[in-house]
């Protein structure tokens, strides 16, 4: 790359990508004076594939109201094998909000705007030219540059492939339907999400309530996509909600982060939340795990001195990468349970109060996948056998 040319803007950071996880990274760095740009390729509000699920423990790296964008308060799980062995499993206080992913993208971003972030919108990235020290990107009407380049561009971004970063991090797809559902279907899911497990080799529908309608899907494992639209239409019909209307049908992809070992920063380039394969295994959720790798690729621009890549992939395999290898472990030992023993496990999983008390703590952010998962040697052990 050569230098700096006179039509080349020069940033201290550039995010691509205005999700949670870019804009959490660029309201930070722009609070903590670093001169940033954010390059958005939508125009927001803008419609974002999600079941718009988000645990509290989400909040704890969000300086920012959101109240008012809370559709539902979760506080239960209806949990059914193919609609059936139906039980339910409640929460002394909400574990989870379900939001419009248009309104909450739009209030991150909004907060890198207020913190000082330069944004820009409808402003898709063309071109990345890259050296060890400096990332130069292109868009349809201008040229920046940085020594820092932060890819929050989503699974299907291509920064990550431009960079060559992230090549093995294995992908599964998710189908979502957001349905205007009537006041009888509201008022049965207020305060309450439906987890149908069953698919093979592992996977999930799921239920969730927002105000007018409810988000309906089917994720599955990596590979069993083709069969996903008829086991959502499917589902639909078990769930009663033929009738009701289809607002929005859209696939999406999701990926998983399996090893430390695989790389997802490199010189000036830092891979963040679904870019970089931070969604675990046994939800398939990643907004929680998104905005903590922006506040995590934040400070490690903020605080390096020396190799800001190789502080955030620490910091990633430190903080995070830990819940994603235990939640996978836990999903292996708990899909092929329900898959193998369906009557057996959903009976044990009825019982068993100490897994839900377990996994309510840890969306709630009292407490961890990996800290759970070590309380029990004899469970742990399990998930490696299995």
């Amino acid at each position: 790359m050569t230098a700096t040319q006179p039509n080349v803007e020069r940033f201290d950071a550039i995010v691509v990508g205005g999700g949670p996880a870019g804009s959490t990274a660029a309201r930070r760095l722009a609070l903590a004076g670093a001169h940033t740009l954010v390059l958005e390729k939508a125009q927001h509000p803008r419609y974002k594939a999600c079941g718009g699920g988000v645990p509290l423990r989400t909040v704890q790296h969000i300086d920012l109201p959101l109240d008012d964008l809370i559709e539902d308060e979760i506080r239960s799980i209806e949990v059914t094998h193919f609609g059936e062995r139906r039980f339910v499993k409640e929460s002394p206080q909400p574990f989870a909000y379900t939001v419009m992913r248009n309104r909450f993208d739009q209030r991150l971003l909004e907060g890198a705007a207020e913190g000082g972030a330069e944004v820009q919108q409808a402003s898709p990235v063309r071109a990345l030219e890259l050296d060890s020290t400096l990332a130069r990107v292109t868009t349809a009407t201008a040229s920046y540059e940085a020594p820092h380049l932060l890819a929050a561009d989503g699974a299907t971004g291509p920064i990550a492939r431009w960079a060559k970063l992230g090549g093995g991090i294995q992908r599964s797809a998710a189908y979502e339907l957001e349905i205007s559902a009537p006041e009888t279907s509201l008022q049965r899911w207020t305060g309450a999400a439906n987890i149908d497990v069953g698919y093979q080799p592992w996977g999930y529908g799921w239920v969730f309530p927002k105000q007018g309608r409810l988000s309906v899907g089917v994720v599955l494992s990596p590979g069993h996509g083709n069969t996903i639209k008829l086991l959502s239409q499917r589902y639909v019909e078990r769930l009663g909600l033929t009738s009701t209307t289809v607002t929005t049908a859209v696939g999406h992809p999701i990926r998983y982060r399996r090893s430390r070992d695989e790389t997802i920063a490199r010189g000036p380039v830092l891979l963040l939340g679904d870019a970089a394969g931070l969604a675990d295994e046994f939800t398939a959720e990643g907004i929680a795990y998104a905005v903590h790798s922006g506040a995590l690729a934040a400070q490690a621009i903020d605080v390096s001195s020396g190799d800001a890549a190789d502080g955030y992939q620490n910091a990633v395999n430190a903080a995070i990468q830990p819940e994603l290898d235990a939640a996978r472990a836990i999903s292996r030992l708990y899909y092929r349970c329900v898959t193998t023993w369906p009557a057996l496990a959903l009976a044990v999983s009825k019982r068993v109060d100490y897994f839900w008390r377990a996994f309510f703590r840890v969306m709630r952010g009292e407490a961890s996948y990996d800290s759970e998962l070590n309380r029990w040697p004899l469970l742990k052990l399990s998930t490696k056998v299995l």
